[in-house]
């Protein structure tokens, strides 16, 4: 084992929620604000998903001590009849919001075929991936939809002018093996993604950016031009129409559902949060439900891999795969993000992450 060097770190999982835990509660949250958010950031990574992963460590600390997450008061509720239920989060941490919305939404699916939660003004809750763990060992299917109405980076399309973002949805399809776990934004990539593009001075893989006067370009650096270029919908040029369609669906329901949108001014960092839980049981039963799935997945594999494929991933596989990796060698995390976080550490007087980082040789 080597430390201290430019190549990716390896951190316990453990280790890393603990220490990211750490900083939150020195910067503000409660212990149990701290560990829920902490513990959906390491999960965001343990999965892949590594611009929403502890690379938005620093922003959370930025948005706590201007404000922005807020971690006094309480979340008040704005409807409940059971099966449904709206939440208004008041920017508290978000992470901690949708896991006790998550919580409540399982133990009331014991009664209901359905369960409903709309959430308004919730700060940033990192990958939707993160949040079906609980929700899968319990066989239950779900839905989830976020966006912030304080960012704007994808024009509808035929347009030149930002109105929405990226706008990701989210599903949980169990099955009886692993399950299908769905996260994508409805467009072509992340704002996030673009900005690490950016920071590191790359063209982006293909043009999946429109400037501001609409035409397409891989330069990262059309997002932050004035005025704003735009990310593609899914589909692109040619089809970005249908990823737009999906980006309309998900502003209903996330927003307008909680009564929390785009007719409001705009500020950044307060999501809506849309999730719906079915359980199976209660509609065809659920080990019949449980055998359809598996069997859609079994014959969804066995399609003869493409010329030149190594033949069929579901969603969710690989992130699966790559968790179970590093809870036995470690989150990777590279030596730049550790040092974006060492330097929050030092103004919080707290140990550096590096400390607890090692290499495998």
């Amino acid at each position: 084992m080597t430390c201290g060097t430019e190549q990716d770190l390896r951190i316990p999982a453990t280790a890393l929620s603990a220490y990211a835990a750490e900083l939150l509660r020195r910067a503000g949250m409660t212990a149990q604000q701290a560990a829920a958010v902490a513990g959906r950031l390491v999960e965001s990574d343990l999965l892949g998903h590594r611009t929403h992963g502890v690379a938005m460590l620093p922003t959370y600390l930025e948005r706590l001590a201007d404000g922005r997450i807020r971690t006094a008061g309480s979340i008040d509720v704005l409807n409940d009849d059971g099966a449904n239920f709206t939440w208004q989060a008041n920017r508290l941490p978000g992470a901690w919001v949708v896991d006790r919305a998550v919580s409540q939404a399982i133990e009331r699916s014991r009664n209901h075929a359905v369960v409903t939660a709309s959430i308004a003004e919730c700060t940033h809750i990192g990958a939707l991936q993160a949040y079906f763990d609980e929700i899968a060992e319990c066989k239950l299917m779900a839905l989830m939809m976020v966006t912030d109405p304080g960012v704007a980076s994808v024009a509808p399309f035929g347009g030149a002018d930002p109105v929405l973002t990226s706008n990701p949805l989210g599903a949980c399809i169990p099955t009886h093996g692993q399950p299908i776990l769905i996260d994508q934004s409805t467009s072509v990539t992340s704002n996030a993604s673009v900005r690490q593009y950016e920071l590191a001075g790359k063209k982006l893989p293909g043009k999946w950016l429109l400037d501001c006067e609409g035409v397409a370009t891989d330069d990262p650096g059309a997002l932050a031009g004035e005025p704003p270029g735009t990310i593609m919908p899914i589909g692109g040029e040619d089809f970005g129409y249908k990823g737009f369609a999906f980006g309309l669906l998900v502003e209903t329901f996330a927003l307008a559902l909680c009564g929390f949108g785009r007719s409001q001014p705009r500020v950044r960092g307060g999501q809506g949060v849309f999730l719906q839980l079915l359980d199976p049981d209660r509609f065809c039963g659920r080990q019949r439900f449980l055998d359809e799935t598996t069997a859609l997945a079994r014959q969804c594999k066995a399609s003869r891999p493409a010329r030149g494929s190594d033949g069929v991933r579901l969603p969710g596989e690989r992130a699966l795969m790559l968790k179970h990796e590093q809870q036995i060698s470690g989150v990777a995390l590279s030596a730049a993000r550790v040092r974006q976080v060492d330097d929050w550490a030092e103004r919080l007087s707290a140990p550096h992450l590096a400390s607890l980082a090692c290499t495998r040789t």
